[in-house]
């Protein structure tokens, strides 16, 4: 009784015990990357008299206004590739808008510009029983295009501008 009466006059250790657990995620996507095919290119062009516009729609036709004319040299819409390996993924296009404006510059002389504008892109075409075009593909291309303002009194030259082309996966 003696040895009954010592233990429990001997320190105890704690036995309630209080637990919480969470769960840790993270998602890996496979091998996912965007890559430039062309870039956009009104080709050559006359501004004539009074100038006006070249516009490029993505499948790559390509209209004026005003006196502005159309030469050929390979005008083009600017064309991309997504290459993925999930199929079932929801990518979203943030690149230029209809609204967003960008200038080209004259590669010779700086204070020569153009403006380009009214951006459209065919990234969210329909595809098979309606669904996107990039669903159930590891592959999908799209393309950007947009309207060139030319001035009656362009310098002749090569003109250049950037824009950026992001995709993001939700």
């Amino acid at each position: 009784m003696l040895f009954a009466l010592l233990g429990l006059a001997a320190p105890q250790a704690a036995q309630a015990q209080d637990a919480s657990s969470t769960t840790a995620v993270v998602r890996i996507p496979g091998e996912t990357r965007i890559e430039k095919l062309g870039d956009l290119n009104f080709g050559d062009i006359l501004p004539g008299t009074d100038g006006g516009t070249i516009t490029i729609n993505p499948a790559g036709n390509v209209s004026t206004t005003g006196t502005v004319q159309s030469l050929g040299g390979d005008p083009a819409a600017a064309e991309f590739l997504i290459t993925r390996q999930i199929l079932a993924d929801f990518p979203s296009y943030d690149g230029p808008q209809a609204g967003d404006t960008i200038e080209l510059t004259h590669i010779s002389l700086p204070g020569e510009t153009m403006r380009l504008r009214d951006f459209s892109t065919d990234f969210d075409r329909p595809g098979f029983f309606g669904l996107p075009a990039y669903f159930f593909r590891t592959s999908f291309d799209f393309r950007v295009a947009g309207t060139l303002d030319v001035a009656a009194d362009q310098e002749p030259g090569s003109y250049l501008g950037f824009f950026t082309v992001i995709i993001d996966y939700n």
